[in-house]
């Protein structure tokens, strides 16, 4: 019977040695010796984590039994990615004097001592934080300087919030350049949540509509107003944990409400909204099916919507267009070129997924028969 791999041990530890007037004994565990007669002193532990946990030498454990982790002087140990055990090992280095630790251990967990730490101006080796994950804790910085000199009744740190609006000006043009970037590209994964909130799950954001896909390169969230009608347009009606594809088909000039660049109230501000679809993968699949068929000038209308018959009124309007040269160029070279590219154009709208145009069909005056009523006769006209 094949023995479970033991959990893998995460760590906070001093990077240097703690500065003097601060407790910093070594348990006699970490040493491996035995027992001194002398009791070493008593490693500082804050009062709210001691309430927290149950200690057992130098074992700390949840009130169900389970252990939390392990204080062994300058190293504090758990098998844990729990975030309450994070906070509780960053606010005991804190507490002693640790302005430098290195965390070893589950990217999750350095990811989050990482944070928790650097939050309390620790600097930390052993963990490289992402841009996304750098902003985070700029922005969190920022929101903790104001509430806290809005507690006191003075100015806020000036730094620490044009530090705030400048990572957010950063990270809105690197947004918007991604989705320049992006637009046009199908982005696949599963469906794994939609729905309303605000801007990037932020409270001081606007209200907008995301959607969370599970990508070949890890989950993915997509912002967008248009995101909500795009779902309730949606043709194939994709489900949460169907495979589905997301593409941004075109942009659309706005005007929005943002933010101030002095952070008094707000202006109007011109840009664009992505007008977005989402369609299951399979939809996709053959629509480029379908578009194949449509670039292909040798093969016959007929057969094209015999095959596909969703092409209907795709090679109607490639009809009118043949019409159109015919009529108004007199080059019939020309007129193939722009027959060419009017297929091209059709070909390309119908791979992206847009919805198909319909055709206006011109109206008709509806025939006679003996079995419908005729109108009634009209009163000859007076000659004048």
């Amino acid at each position: 019977m094949a023995q479970d791999k033991p959990s893998p041990e995460n760590v906070i530890r001093a990077s240097k040695a703690a500065p003097r007037g601060k407790p910093s004994a070594v348990t006699d565990e970490e040493k491996g010796d035995k027992p001194n007669k002398k009791p070493t002193a008593q490693p500082h532990v804050p009062e709210d984590v001691r309430k927290r946990f149950v200690q057992v030498g130098a074992k700390y454990f949840f009130p169900d039994g389970a252990r939390a982790f392990t204080d062994r002087g300058h190293r504090l140990t758990t098998p844990s990615e729990n975030t309450e055990v994070i906070k509780s090992l960053v606010s005991i280095a804190h507490a002693r004097g640790w302005n430098e630790i290195t965390v070893t251990g589950t990217e999750r967990f350095r990811r989050d001592a990482w944070h928790e730490a650097r939050l309390l101006g620790l600097e930390v080796r052993g963990y490289k934080p992402t841009d996304v994950e750098d902003q985070r804790l700029i922005r969190e910085l920022a929101r903790r300087e104001e509430r806290e000199s809005s507690a006191r009744g003075r100015a806020p740190d000036r730094g620490v919030i044009e530090g705030a609006r400048k990572t957010r000006n950063k990270e809105a043009s690197v947004a918007q350049e991604s989705e320049k970037q992006n637009r046009g590209t199908l982005i696949t994964g599963r469906l794994l949540e939609y729905g309303r909130d605000t801007y990037k799950h932020e409270p001081s954001e606007a209200l907008s509509y995301f959607v969370k896909l599970k990508t070949a390169r890890g989950e993915r969230t997509v912002w967008g107003v248009d995101l909500e009608r795009a779902l309730k347009e949606s043709l194939s009606k994709p489900g949460i944990g169907e495979e589905v594809g997301l593409r941004a088909v075109q942009e659309e000039p706005v005007t929005v409400k943002a933010r101030r660049q002095d952070g008094q109230g707000l202006q109007d501000v011109a840009t664009h909204r992505n007008r977005w679809i989402i369609e299951k993968r399979g939809f996709f699949e053959t629509r480029a099916q379908a578009a194949s068929v449509l670039r292909d000038p040798q093969v016959d209308p007929k057969e094209a919507v015999r095959r596909h018959p969703e092409l209907a009124s795709t090679y109607l309007h490639l009809k009118g267009a043949e019409e159109v040269a015919s009529k108004r160029i007199r080059d019939p070279e020309d007129q193939r070129k722009f027959v060419a590219l009017v297929r091209t154009a059709l070909a390309d709208s119908v791979e992206r997924g847009e919805p198909l145009q319909p055709v206006r069909l011109k109206e008709r005056a509806e025939p006679t028969t003996s079995a419908a009523p005729r109108p009634p006769a009209r009163e000859p006209d007076q000659t004048r």
